[in-house]
């Protein structure tokens, strides 16, 4: 596929930030492990592909430093964020202090990658298949391994802020 040439005008690209930051969204930790050590970024454009296979989506700025990381490894380790993970979120989401990031939470081995144990569920994946759109890389992970915790509330990214569910909400469709 061809790289993307068009430049959205400042207007609609500030109308699209201002809708899409309405969308609540679940908070992830993608982790690695490079030729240079661990490495790792908060991320929320990350969805399910597929069950057969079992594939997640990742989207990663191709600016980032944790590109390389996540090239050269070719696996990863995604983490579905509690709302304990809070700080460690805001840690891996700027680029100060990076060498510290992972001084930061219990973490432990899994499938050779670095998993937060704090977090909702821990899922390794191999990229089965990467593709360039726009200013962003995007991974299809096929997944490997799941490691899920019961017992904590999500961390959820809206408005510019990081929140939990309120109360649950129960309907039934007809």
């Amino acid at each position: 596929m061809s790289e993307l040439a068009v430049t959205s005008e400042p207007t609609l690209r500030d109308q699209f930030r201002t809708a899409m930051r309405g969308v609540a969204s679940s908070v992830f930790l993608v982790t690695t492990r490079g030729p240079e050590g661990e490495a790792g970024m908060t991320a929320t454009s990350v969805c399910s592909l597929s069950l057969d296979p079992l594939s997640v989506l990742i989207c990663v700025n191709r600016s980032t430093a944790f590109i390389k990381a996540l090239e050269a490894s070719g696996r990863f380790a995604l983490n579905i964020l509690s709302l304990d993970d809070e700080p460690i979120a805001k840690a891996f989401g700027s680029s100060a202090g990076r060498d510290r990031r992972f001084t930061l939470g219990d973490w432990y081995e899994l499938e050779g990658l670095p998993a937060l144990k704090s977090s909702l569920s821990s899922i390794v994946c191999d990229v089965a298949d990467q593709t360039n759109f726009g200013s962003h890389r995007i991974f299809v992970g096929q997944v490997r391994q799941v490691d899920n915790r019961d017992g904590r509330a999500e961390l959820l990214y809206c408005q510019g802020a990081f929140r939990t569910f309120q109360r649950d909400l129960t309907h039934s469709i007809s």
